[in-house]
């Protein structure tokens, strides 16, 4: 099992996050063969730098100290550097992308709640006029339909509005904040 050593602290107003690879493959997805800067992350490293990211809060300015094994050179260096900023900017891009299609369909969501309620309104209009009819078990019925229709379209537009939306600021946030963040990459000895 390959685990990913992760350390944070808080110093002088910034987080600083310290991830130790045991290979750069551990942080470098070795199947894929694109040039050193555009390779993405493996999914255990983009895991690792997302939660320690999020551990420290949105509010500080980020630096992450990956230490990986056998970096020869300043340019393999900078190369893993844009390795990282690149994949995190796709993932921005993705987000970006699922948000759109997501408040596309809550639209329609949100539409068919209005839609509900005019429905329940139209129905305790014809209620109060017909009050013999509602306690019949046609009424009842009906009723009941439109309780249950309300409450689950009333509590979908209410859970996008209040959590989900909420959420994905809060990814993006912290996404924009890895994309901004200082990289450091440490060479490190093969030993651990």
């Amino acid at each position: 099992m390959k685990v990913i050593a992760a350390k944070y602290y808080n110093e002088n107003g910034r987080r600083f996050v310290d991830l130790k690879f045991k290979s750069i493959d551990q942080l470098l997805d070795p199947s894929d063969h694109s040039p050193l800067e555009r390779k993405e992350l493996t999914d255990e490293a983009e895991g690792a730098v997302i939660s320690n990211a999020f551990a420290g809060g949105l509010n500080k300015r980020l630096t992450f100290n990956l230490e990986v094994p056998e970096i020869q050179t300043l340019e393999s260096s900078l190369r893993i550097c844009s390795a990282v900023r690149n994949h995190f900017r796709y993932v921005l891009s993705e987000h970006e992308r699922d948000t759109a299609i997501f408040i596309r369909e809550r639209r329609i969501s949100f539409i068919f709640t209005i839609i509900n309620i005019l429905i329940a309104l139209v129905y305790v209009e014809y209620a109060s006029l017909h009050e013999d009819w509602m306690y019949s078990n046609l009424g009842i019925i009906i009723g009941t339909v439109i309780i249950i229709i309300n409450w689950a379209t009333i509590w979908d537009t209410y859970e996008f509005f209040i959590y989900d939306s909420r959420q994905r600021q809060q990814k993006k946030k912290l996404l924009n904040r890895i994309i901004d963040s200082d990289i450091n990459i440490i060479s490190s000895d093969n030993e651990t």
